[in-house]
């Protein structure tokens, strides 16, 4: 088995914005995609854990973004992982570009999901004792999320099916995209986030309403809580914060410049 993940990236033009910078959810389709093709080297891919009638669920996410890779730039993603108290897989990401120097950091617990109860469960009913053994330390960091109480600004979405994803609900990188477009477009245009604490906390199927808020959260400049909710009862989905950085705070390496 393989303790460290590897993957050579090239940021393609369908995963940046109008900025030709990395969107968002295109990094969380990145860990994703990582965390997943490390767990199939490993012998615990969710199609794996699906012959048992298990799969894999994410929970949380801690992510720090220090730059934005740029359209065409090669960049490196690196994951490992580290098993908790049977209950949690944590495991954690790092892009670092072309020179080595670190872009985004990033930190996820996921759990084991029987398929059929929807419930989570110990990580020993279907992992050996050699896959809980786990990797490098992981420290179990993540922060506290506030709920939104009274938010500033509200948009509407409904599920998709091409929202949803082989466990047969909404995909994790699209929550955060319904969670961002909550906010007004002239805040949108001239920053960027830095810093996201995610809890994913409830499924949702095709074709319900959902709706996004987002809250000003006052003890930190330009920082917000964000909220998905069903719209039909269904309860609270999702809760994030994000701290977001001025545009004119990225600017782009002299050697980066010809790229895009």
């Amino acid at each position: 088995m393989t303790d460290i993940f590897t993957r050579k990236l090239k940021v393609r033009l369908s995963e940046v914005d109008p900025r030709a910078l990395l969107k968002v959810q295109s990094l969380f389709d990145w860990f994703q995609d990582g965390g997943c093709e490390h767990a199939a080297q490993l012998g615990m891919s969710a199609a794996e854990l699906l012959a048992q009638n298990y799969t894999w669920v994410l929970l949380k996410y801690q992510v720090r973004i220090l730059r934005y890779p740029v359209w065409n730039e090669e960049v490196t993603l690196t994951s490992w992982r580290s098993p908790l108290n049977d209950l949690y897989d944590l495991r954690e990401f790092r892009v670092t570009d072309a020179w080595g120097e670190t872009l985004i950091t990033g930190n996820s617990a996921w759990v084991v999901m029987d398929y059929t109860t929807r419930k989570p469960t110990r990580l020993s009913r279907c992992l050996s004792a050699e896959q809980r053994s786990g990797g490098g330390a992981i420290p179990d960091s993540f922060e506290r999320i506030l709920p939104v109480k009274a938010p500033d600004h509200t948009t509407d979405f409904r599920v998709r099916i091409s929202d949803l994803d082989f466990n047969r609900h909404v995909n994790n990188s699209i929550y955060i995209g319904w969670a961002l477009e909550a906010l007004p477009e002239s805040f949108l245009s001239h920053h960027l986030p830095t810093r996201l604490e995610v809890r994913f906390i409830r499924e949702i199927a095709r074709g319900r309403a959902v709706v996004s808020e987002a809250q000003v959260d006052e003890t930190e400049d330009n920082a917000f809580l964000h909220r998905i909710s069903g719209k039909d009862g269904e309860g609270e989905l999702m809760r994030m914060r994000t701290v977001w950085q001025p545009m004119d705070a990225f600017e782009l390496p002299e050697k980066l410049r010809s790229l895009c």
